[in-house]
């Protein structure tokens, strides 16, 4: 099979949907050595993020500018089909929500991660809920096959989009095998003290962005000040400023816990598992994910969790972590409180934790891929019986 893949997001992003294609890819790549890929880009790859080598795949970069190229391909619908650049492609697949114009012959496959612009579109930047509404329903309406990150994905397209159930197959994230837990002492004590971190400590990892909710984990740990015993001495929060990030600055200033709650902004993948390692307590209530990963690094890395009771993130993390409503700020402060006050449930969390997380593999994921790859070279109409339901 000669199979194109979208790859722009993995030269472009550095967390979230880059993650997922630069993983998935790399996967691909290390399971099978007989299919020819060509990664397509909009605009050239970085020294960073570079593409990948193999005897069997090659890189195409579209030197139009993404502006142009969007308006082209999304808002004109131009016939300025994407395998004119692949070349001769047998399977083209946008993992990354949305497919261009493509030639009748190809066979197509969409990766679909939530519909959270529909759900709730209140915590997206508008322009981008726009754009999504449009090309969106498009891909999933051209794409002979829709793979969806979770069962939560997979019903939303259903209930949305009429999509039938049998061109659905579920696909879900992987962990990344060095996410595991560190104890070296010298590893530990150099994050600590980079970031100036205290213990006993809540971490949290994601965008600054409202559907992250960090402004109710912030007023949570500021509830579970007030406790005499068993309190948080700071909450860390990892990620990039994202839309309207300003708000949770504001929140810390207002609430007086500057020299208590520390944004580490982008750090490092080293940096990532040992702030996991060092975390007495992960906190991931946002309000909604298409899957979330960052429950599942912090489980591989023996971090008790307590997360949201919403979206795709229950059947995600099964029974190995707290769930609240994160709606309830004092929900949120009371799992908290409680994780801190009984150390045998910080154990059973931990261990259960070990064990969710060793059911995601990015080795599984490409599996499945390729299970959908040759059943829309072979001619399939039927994906549903390669679903994962998590």
């Amino acid at each position: 099979m000669r199979i194109a893949i979208d790859y722009t997001a993995g030269i472009r992003q550095g967390a979230g949907i880059g993650n997922y294609v630069r993983n998935l890819v790399s996967a691909l790549l290390a399971l099978d050595s007989t299919n020819q890929y060509t990664l397509l880009t909009s605009g050239r790859p970085t020294k960073e993020r570079p593409f990948p080598t193999a005897s069997n795949v090659r890189g195409r970069s579209i030197l139009i500018p993404d502006r142009y190229l969007n308006i082209l391909w999304y808002r004109w619908r131009l016939p300025l089909y994407a395998n004119f650049f692949t070349g001769q492609v047998d399977i083209y697949h946008g993992p990354d929500f949305v497919l261009p114009p493509i030639g009748i012959k190809l066979r197509k496959v969409v990766t679909v991660h939530d519909l959270a612009f529909l759900e709730h579109p209140e915590y997206a930047v508008p322009e981008l809920t726009a754009y999504l509404k449009k090309v969106v329903p498009e891909a999933v309406a051209t794409a002979d096959a829709v793979a969806a990150v979770s069962l939560a994905t997979r019903q939303a397209l259903i209930e949305h989009f009429n999509t039938p159930a049998e061109k659905i197959t579920i696909i879900p994230n992987g962990v990344n095998s060095y996410f595991r837990r560190i104890t070296d002492p010298v590893l530990l004590g150099a994050t600590r003290h980079k970031y100036g971190l205290k213990h006993p400590l809540v971490l949290s990892v994601g965008t600054q962005e409202p559907r992250k909710n960090h402004l109710g984990l912030i007023k949570a740990f500021h509830k579970t000040q007030s406790k005499k015993q068993s309190r948080p001495a700071m909450l860390a929060i990892a990620g990039g400023e994202g839309w309207l990030y300003e708000e949770t600055r504001q929140l810390v200033a207002e609430l007086k816990l500057e020299k208590k709650v520390r944004f580490l902004g982008l750090v490092s993948a080293l940096e990532l598992v040992t702030l996991y390692s060092l975390a007495d307590v992960f906190a991931f209530p946002s309000f909604f994910e298409g899957f979330g990963v960052p429950p599942l690094e912090a489980m591989a890395c023996g971090a008790p969790v307590i997360t949201s009771n919403t979206s795709s993130l229950p059947a995600v993390v099964g029974d190995a972590a707290l769930l609240v409503d994160p709606h309830k700020t004092n929900e949120i402060a009371a799992a908290i409180t409680r994780l801190f006050e009984d150390e045998k449930l910080r154990e059973d969390l931990r261990q259960k934790g070990y064990q969710q997380a060793q059911r995601y593999t990015w080795t599984e994921s490409a599996h499945k891929m390729l299970v959908v790859y040759r059943g829309l070279y072979e001619g399939a109409t039927n994906f549903s019986d390669e679903a994962h339901v998590v």
